[in-house]
């Protein structure tokens, strides 16, 4: 609201405070005396305000004059504003600049991901925003994104890590602009042909995400976000799906799960999508899509409930379990990790065994790891997960 007084003040060319306080004591019938008696105020406080020569706005001075003069309070401000000291209008644009930033980024958490600076200033910290998300004004962020990303569903995250996990992850596929055309009948080729590049920890998941784009499903892997339960999401954008990945649990197998799952959802659940541009797994949904038919979707991808319990009375003996995983085409760890679940379903917590039989995170996606939350700016990054990504 003052962003736009201010914006109407400077473009205001109608008459002055001054011109429009003696009008309506002429109408009133009143002297200035008169009017300083009745509103309290005194002659040189009243002058500094109609002659703009006050060094700050006092606003219960301005609401009794706005009151006098029958005037709508947003109004007088826009007429009051204009000409007003530069230091003045300076120091309410860094009061309106701390306010939105606060509601709208949680500082405390980007502090901690490396996004910004605990000494940064004002300043500092709207450049850092402009740069990354590749807009002129930190307005924007509110104005455009939501617009863009918003529009269907009428509302935004009240958490604002995810409100900004969304915006960046829309930003990103934005800026990548995959120009392959989508089809479904190709997706379906594809998926069976994915299940073996697990067994491939260097080169694997970028060979799959190569080849999804290749046929127009954009996938971005992303750091897990604090405070969620984000697993990974699928947007519609300009009509194509696109996937983000994390890294939440820090689990090879769990990454591999994620994408089947989203692949899942592009599959069956994309009309819901493109009613809303995205859907989250992981965290509640608002539009009842079904998590439990991608889960079982991905697990029996992955790993068929027959073949798991084929295995499961050999958990322990490795030898054997790797053999398996190599006729089933798929990395150790994946049965190993869906043994996990299905004991825990039971009540058994194995989520500490085996750890010996997952690979490193960190190693796994460090060809994937282009779009961390510390880099200077999403248009950057999005132009080298499209060269990676193009084959």
């Amino acid at each position: 609201m003052i962003d736009n007084i201010l914006d109407r003040s400077f473009q205001y060319n109608g008459p002055t405070l001054e011109e429009l306080f003696k009008e309506k004591l002429e109408n009133s019938g009143l002297t200035k005396t008169q009017f300083e008696k009745l509103s309290g105020m005194e002659r040189r406080s009243l002058d500094a305000i109609l002659d703009k020569t006050s060094k700050q706005t006092d606003i219960i001075k301005l609401l009794k004059l706005a009151e006098f003069l029958e005037m709508d309070f947003n109004e007088l401000l826009i007429v009051h504003f204009k000409d007003r000291p530069v230091e003045e209008i300076k120091e309410l644009q860094s009061s309106m600049d701390i306010t939105f930033i606060n509601k709208y980024f949680d500082l405390k958490t980007l502090i901690n991901l490396g996004f910004i600076d605990k000494n940064d200033s004002l300043d500092k910290l709207k450049e850092r925003i402009c740069n990354f998300f590749d807009i002129d004004s930190i307005y924007e962020y509110d104005r455009e994104l939501s617009e863009a990303f918003y529009s269907r569903t009428k509302k935004s995250f009240s958490d604002k890590m995810k409100d900004f996990w969304i915006k960046s992850s829309y930003k990103y596929f934005e800026l990548i602009d995959n120009p392959n055309d989508y089809s479904r009948r190709n997706l379906v080729e594809l998926i069976p042909k994915i299940k073996p590049y697990t067994q491939n920890v260097e080169t694997g998941l970028l060979t799959v995400f190569q080849a999804l784009y290749n046929i127009g499903i954009t996938v971005v892997f992303q750091p897990s976000l604090p405070k969620t339960q984000i697993r990974g999401a699928t947007f519609l954008i300009k009509n194509k799906p696109c996937i983000v990945i994390t890294d939440f649990n820090r689990n090879y197998s769990t990454i591999w799960f994620a994408l089947i799952h989203e692949l899942h959802h592009i599959l069956f659940d994309l009309e819901t999508i493109e009613k809303t541009n995205y859907h989250l797994s992981g965290e509640p949904d608002l539009f009842l899509i079904q998590e439990d038919k991608a889960n079982e979707f991905a697990s029996e991808y992955l790993l068929s409930s027959e073949k798991m319990r084929f295995i499961e009375k050999m958990m322990h003996n490795r030898f054997m379990v790797e053999k398996f995983a190599k006729e089933c085409q798929v990395h150790p760890c994946i049965i190993y990790s869906q043994y996990q679940w299905r004991q825990s379903e039971k009540g058994n917590d194995y989520w500490g065994a085996f750890k010996e039989h997952f690979p490193n995170i960190k190693s796994v996606t460090k060809k994937l790891n282009v779009s961390n939350w510390d880099i200077e700016s999403i248009k950057e990054a999005a132009l080298k997960i499209r060269e990676l990504l193009t084959v």
